[in-house]
């Protein structure tokens, strides 16, 4: 039987190897193995991750929040914008405007194609060109516009736009803080790389078993071959729950990725054990990492639960 170490490969994965080697120094200083430096920089490093970990989870439920705010305000906008050209291309039918008009919304002269509205940017684009399409349009002689009034637009839209917008800003906040907490990963894994390194030498004289034991109480993982057995599981969508086919999985330690069936399932065949990672991927989705504990030759069931990419 081989034994390696098992650096982490996810966020929740270095949160743990920090967290459990934090708890572990803190609950009894007087036994504290880790150097004066590798200790002060272990408390910074799992504050800071712990904060930076926290602001993301923050920012997407803004985002949602936000985005159940707007959705009814969408739709009221884009009505408002639809029944506004409605309106006008009437009264151009009607020849009460003519058709010249449109060019003051910047919309082609020659038919009665609606402004671009399939993005919140396009929405609140489009609308700010009724308002001020239709002060050119008024100032060069035209009518004033019924059903809506440019009053009822405005009131609509000054109600929707700050709520439209909030969407955008809370999407920028999660991208700030995904890339905050991306840009400490270097630090966390050398930190990591240290408490580990401190632990196995604190260790060394021990047995390979007995070293194992007593630095996996440090946050130190490890993957060993032994009795060959089964990883399998079900993928999921996590609102859903639906099944979903064709998924990439990798089992970390092994040069080859399997695709979950038709049905969602999916079967690793391995003889590795302890502590295992299986990343997967699927396009539309977020890549889902899991860190597990597996024991030698006994089958384990996983099931792999995936989160949609936020999209605006």
């Amino acid at each position: 039987m081989s034994t390696v170490k098992q650096f982490p490969h996810s966020i929740i994965g270095r949160q743990k190897a920090m967290t459990v080697a934090k708890t572990k120094k803190d609950a009894a200083p007087a036994d504290n193995i880790l150097s004066v430096d590798t200790s002060d920089r272990l408390d910074i490093g799992e504050a800071a991750y712990t904060d930076g970990r926290t602001a993301i989870a923050t920012a997407r439920g803004a985002y949602h929040t936000a985005v159940v705010l707007a959705r009814p305000q969408r739709a009221l906008l884009k009505n408002i914008i639809t029944n506004f050209y409605t309106r006008l291309n009437y009264l151009i039918d009607r020849g009460l405007i003519p058709a010249a008009a449109r060019a003051y919304y910047e919309l082609d002269i020659n038919n009665r194609k609606m402004p671009k509205m399939s993005s919140d940017a396009d929405l609140l684009a489009a609308a700010a060109l009724v308002l001020s399409g239709d002060i050119l349009r008024r100032a060069a002689g035209g009518i004033a516009m019924t059903e809506p009034t440019i009053a009822e637009f405005t009131v609509i839209y000054n109600a929707a736009k700050p709520i439209i917008v909030a969407v955008s800003t809370a999407h920028t906040a999660i991208n700030t803080a995904v890339e905050n907490l991306k840009n400490q990963i270097p630090e966390i894994d050398d930190l990591i790389k240290h408490i580990w390194s401190d632990a196995e030498g604190h260790y060394s004289k021990s047995t390979p078993l007995a070293r194992r034991v007593q630095c996996k109480l440090w946050g130190v993982r490890y993957v060993s071959k032994g009795v060959a057995s089964v990883i399998s599981g079900l993928c999921t969508d996590s609102i859903t729950h639906a099944v979903l086919a064709n998924v990439q999985l990798y089992l970390v330690g092994v040069g080859h990725r399997i695709m979950s069936d038709a049905f969602g399932n999916y079967i690793f065949n391995t003889i590795l054990f302890e502590d295992l990672t299986i990343i997967a991927k699927l396009a539309g989705y977020e890549d889902f990492t899991i860190d597990f504990v597996k024991e030698d030759g006994v089958p384990l069931v996983l099931n792999i639960v995936m989160v949609k990419k936020i999209v605006i």
